[in-house]
């Protein structure tokens, strides 16, 4: 329900907001965001590519080393299985040469053929007869003596058909020489070194490790290679940057350059691009500052140049020139505050002296002190609070940054018109919109109205008084608080202004 408020001359209503309109301010706040997908997606990254180069090369290595192991492994079998082939071929070969012969009851002539199959294993051959004396040895280094080991000592007896051993890098295997009645009349033994073995396995050991490194030096020269293709961005970007430093305008190429590269130099890119804006802007805002300043007193100079040179000047004249002076003194004056206050906005969120404070109070404060301006040209200010709202803020700031935006309705209305000011929230922000029935701002003017020193029309801003710098520091106010403002114009309608700041901490 409304209520009247004639001690300020304003109108007010205090009810439960609609969440229409809520949303409708929301929605004005929010900018889209555009996203566009581009085919970075679809390329390797700098850090992808070093890791899949270095997995690629330990996989390659570790499948050589798999591969060369099984090799081995399998020669090493077939090697074992065709030595003990060639050992059990000698070994029943010199059995049945020593039957052979045992038949014609002279052992000594089967020494040529047993020897001729030691040579060819490069082993050794022992007969031992049923005295145990060694009859034939092809080393003819124990023939006539006697060898009664346990081995031989089994084997002829019959307690153990044969025995095979291993020892000493020697491979021994004893056999006996069984005649058709089943008696044992001699025994075997046949001993091969296994140096033959161990060395071939070792050659292809020793191989298969050289190949192992020559595929792991390929496989880092290969992954050099890679990585050196990777950073070639990031030493064209930095050759870039070190010529921007010296004053360098050349943007960075971006065609050709892998995923996180691409994206650092278009931040890059944009940066430089900012930096090149603030620089322009900087030059722009102390050219016009200068200009500003300077016309004061250029004017003040020229009025004051036309009373010295005339004699006699009556007095109605000096009165309305030292009037001009003083008012182009006030202008000059005006300037400077509003640069001195454009600065204190300048020092970021650490110049805020923020409090706790009751916005509705805090918007009939401003009200009532602009009231009486609003009564000047007949314009009815009206004002509609939803809800009690408590906020966080600078609270001399926000009150210039506010004051600025009524005032400039007031400055560009028409006579007779109409002002609404409203005081809305929600659970984490608070909404000020300020809608007048003035001139409006024409369409290619409305991304510019934020600029220092920008005027839609600087005749009329003249007759008003206007500085150029009212909505640069009621921006910049905002900004402090972190929040945003938007604004809707159409020429000849009036324009609305929609602030929104966070609550903040209460």
């Amino acid at each position: 329900m409304k209520k009247n408020r004639d001690t300020v001359g304003v109108e007010k209503n205090k009810k439960t907001s609609s969440n229409a309109e809520l949303q409708a301010d929301k929605a004005k706040d929010e900018q889209p965001k555009a996203s566009q997908k581009s085919d970075e997606g679809r390329r390797f990254t700098v850090s992808q590519r070093l890791i899949i180069s270095v997995m690629v090369v330990v996989c390659v290595a570790v499948l050589v080393y798999i591969g060369l192991e099984v090799v081995i492994r399998s020669v090493d079998a077939r090697n074992e299985r065709e030595f003990d082939r060639r050992v059990d071929s000698c070994a029943d070969y010199a059995v049945y040469a020593v039957n052979s012969y045992n038949a014609d009851g002279d052992m000594r002539e089967a020494v040529g053929d047993i020897k001729t199959m030691a040579y060819s294993l490069s082993g050794r051959i022992l007969v031992i007869d049923p005295g145990y004396r060694v009859v034939v040895d092809s080393y003819d280094k124990e023939t006539g003596k006697y060898m009664a080991d346990p081995e031989v000592l089994q084997v002829m007896t019959g307690k153990t058909p044969e025995v095979s051993e291993q020892y000493d890098r020697v491979y021994r295997k004893i056999m006996p020489v069984v005649d058709s009645e089943g008696y044992t009349d001699a025994v075997i033994i046949f001993a091969v070194k296994i140096d033959e073995l161990d060395n071939y396995s070792a050659g292809l050991r020793r191989n298969s490790m050289y190949l192992f490194a020559l595929v792991v030096i390929l496989g880092m020269v290969a992954a050099y290679f890679i990585a050196k293709l990777s950073v070639r961005d990031v030493n064209r970007t930095r050759g870039i940057i070190e010529g921007m430093k010296g004053g360098s305008l050349e943007q960075m190429d971006t065609s050709g350059m892998f995923g996180e590269m691409k994206a650092l130099t278009k931040d890059i890119n944009n940066i430089f691009n900012k930096a090149q804006l603030l620089e322009e802007s900087r030059q722009e805002f102390v050219s016009n500052v200068s200009h500003e300043l300077k016309t004061p007193i250029t004017s003040m100079k020229v009025l004051s140049e036309s009373l010295l040179t005339q004699s006699d000047v009556p007095a109605e004249m000096y009165r309305e020139f030292m009037e001009d002076i003083v008012q182009e003194i006030d202008r000059e004056a005006e300037i400077i505050s509003d640069l001195l206050t454009l600065v204190k906005t300048d020092k970021g969120p650490d110049s805020l002296n923020k409090e706790s404070v009751d916005m509705d109070e805090f918007m009939d404060l401003i009200l009532k002190r602009l009231r009486p301006l609003a009564d000047k040209r007949s314009i009815q200010l009206s004002y509609e609070s939803f809800g009690e709202i408590h906020a966080s803020i600078d609270k001399v700031k926000f009150t210039l940054a506010i004051s600025n935006l009524i005032e400039n309705g007031i400055k560009y209305n028409v006579d007779g018109g109409w002002i609404k000011v409203s005081l809305n929230s929600d659970h984490k922000n608070f909404y000020i919109k300020v809608a007048d029935s003035g001139v409006g701002i024409p369409e290619d003017c409305i991304n510019h109205i934020f600029e220092r020193f920008y005027r839609v029309d600087k005749a009329r801003s003249r007759d008003t008084g206007g500085t150029g710098l009212g909505l640069a520091i009621t921006k910049n106010i905002i900004i402090l608080h972190k929040g945003t403002i938007n604004v809707y114009s159409e020429p000849g309608k009036g324009t609305t202004f929609t602030v929104r700041v966070p609550l903040g901490e209460q």
